[in-house]
């Protein structure tokens, strides 16, 4: 017996096994059709799969669950976050459109002096929303501990950095890059001290911890082998059909910038 998984994954893997040989048969004989007078004027045979449909029988012999496998928690975890990184987002820009409003020793001016998108900006909403997210999902592993525990103050602490990078996205040409730092920090400081921001970081503890405890991969093990599936009746057999289009990729030379160059896989 097998995980289901792996049967699917290794029918796949020799669809790309098979082209490859095809491939590797077509460069052997086109050296006889260069050399050769007649064969020249023909084009070298090379075989394509377009697409192959198979119809996969098997029966379950038994579905366990696995803690080891953690695609399925931390796909639960990763939307956990789109949608609380959209509610951050928003909270910051409120209380900081808020804070620079009523500010009275000039932090307004300063800021509009420097800044080119102001707190209502879709533009820097966006931008905001894709830092903290990305901050999130490459600083997980050491926010969320082996059993589900989130922790919060680092996150607060550490939410600086990108937040403030997704504003100084918007810093004039000519403004003076330690004049908008220490306005932005001021405002990033206030926004970060209130409570509503605060709260809103510490409310992925608990999901996360319930997604950490409770979610789990199962792994379902299926028996394919002829012999042993004549012996089961039609109802303990199932079956899935599998579409499959090997698709070709090359090698494109890409220009990163005036002298330089990066080779990349490209769909043919």
């Amino acid at each position: 017996m097998a995980d289901l998984q792996q049967i699917v994954g290794a029918i796949l893997r020799d669809l790309a096994k098979a082209r490859f040989g095809t491939d590797l048969y077509s460069r052997s004989i086109a050296r006889y059709y260069e050399n050769d007078y007649l064969l020249r004027k023909f084009p070298v045979p090379r075989a394509d799969v377009e697409e192959v449909e198979i119809d996969l029988k098997f029966s379950i012999a038994g579905i366990e669950g696995s803690d080891v496998n953690s695609e399925g928690r931390e796909a639960n975890v990763a939307v956990l976050l789109e949608r609380t990184v959209e509610t951050l987002v928003a909270t910051f820009l409120d209380l900081s459109r808020a804070y620079v409003d009523a500010d009275a020793d000039g932090l307004g001016t300063d800021l509009k002096a420097t800044m080119t998108k102001g707190f209502g900006s879709a533009a820097l909403r966006i931008e905001l929303r894709q830092k903290g997210l990305r901050y999130f999902i490459e600083s997980y592993t050491h926010l969320i501990g082996p059993d589900g525990d989130f922790d919060a103050d680092l996150a607060l602490k550490e939410l600086r950095r990108p937040f403030r990078w997704g504003l100084e996205e918007y810093r004039a040409e000519d403004a003076d890059p330690d004049r908008v730092r220490a306005a932005l920090d001021r405002v990033i400081d206030h926004a970060f001290q209130q409570e509503p921001f605060i709260a809103g970081v510490r409310s992925l503890a608990e999901p996360i911890k319930s997604i950490w405890q409770s979610n789990y991969d199962a792994r379902l093990d299926v028996e394919v082998q002829g012999d042993r599936l004549a012996q089961f009746s039609e109802k303990a057999i199932s079956s899935v059909k599998i579409k499959a289009v090997v698709r070709n990729l090359v090698w494109t030379e890409v220009k990163v910038d005036e002298r330089k160059y990066r080779h990349t896989l490209t769909s043919d």
